[in-house]
């Protein structure tokens, strides 16, 4: 199973953090500052408190292994940035991702070796111009070329009925991933561009689940099925 390590507690890092966490995953996250740690020790699986510039504090941890990932999410400290990075990389650090706030700050990164960068600012606007261009899809997360995985309304007459008389598959050709069911997350961060009020999902769907009023469909297909999908249902708009 993969493990996170997350260094740097900020907006980005914490937003990271909790989100794979809540699916299951073992997250480990590095700050300095303790009020953070402490604040969030009980929703992850390893909160320490240490100065990840320091790399005899990297090495107290378990960086390195086919499926461990660990994520730079230091964003404006430019040089501190550029110093966890470099250690990383010195110790071996074989799935390493790093928080790229500029082109130049980019370039740098890839000087020392450093191919996957993420720019949050392009994911958030990305995400953004997904919604605004998918009409009915509440949310949407693009998986290459023409596949996507989206968060729909579930169809008013669908209430009461079970997903083995609806057709799913067969009729619309999407796969149901799970369901979001229940009271939104009261802990959403407003401010956060990456992240959005969500429902908590419920176990993997059998054919035996039955719809409840207020459910989200977490879907994964085609965009032409998803959005034939909801141009069916009348769903643009809720």
């Amino acid at each position: 199973m993969m493990k996170f390590v997350i260094i740097g507690i900020g907006q980005f890092g914490r937003a990271l953090a909790l989100h794979l966490a809540d699916l299951g995953f073992e997250v480990t996250i590095l700050d300095e500052r303790e009020s953070i740690i402490t604040e969030l020790k009980d929703r992850v699986t390893y909160a320490l408190v240490g100065d990840a510039t320091d790399i005899r504090v990297l090495r107290q941890l378990e960086l390195v292994g086919e499926d461990t990932y660990v994520v730079v999410a230091v964003g404006e400290q430019f040089e501190r940035n550029l110093l966890i990075t470099a250690q990383l990389k010195e110790l071996g650090v074989l799935n390493l991702l790093t928080r790229s706030v500029n082109e130049l700050h980019g370039k740098l990164l890839k000087l020392i070796g450093v191919s996957d960068l993420i720019r949050v600012e392009e994911v958030a606007a990305r995400q953004l111009a997904a919604r605004f261009t998918n009409e009915g899809l509440m949310r949407l997360r693009r998986m290459d070329a023409t596949h996507s995985l989206a968060d729909v309304h579930l169809p008013a007459e669908w209430v009461g009925r079970k997903l083995l008389e609806v057709g799913l598959r067969s009729e619309y050709h999407l796969n149901l991933l799970t369901v979001r069911r229940g009271k939104v997350n009261e802990n959403h961060a407003a401010d956060d561009v990456l992240s959005e009020p969500e429902q908590p999902v419920i176990d993997m769907p059998d054919a035996s689940l039955e719809f409840l009023e207020g459910d989200v469909l977490v879907l994964f297909g085609k965009d032409s099925d998803l959005q034939r999908f909801v141009e069916k249902f009348d769903l643009q708009g809720e």
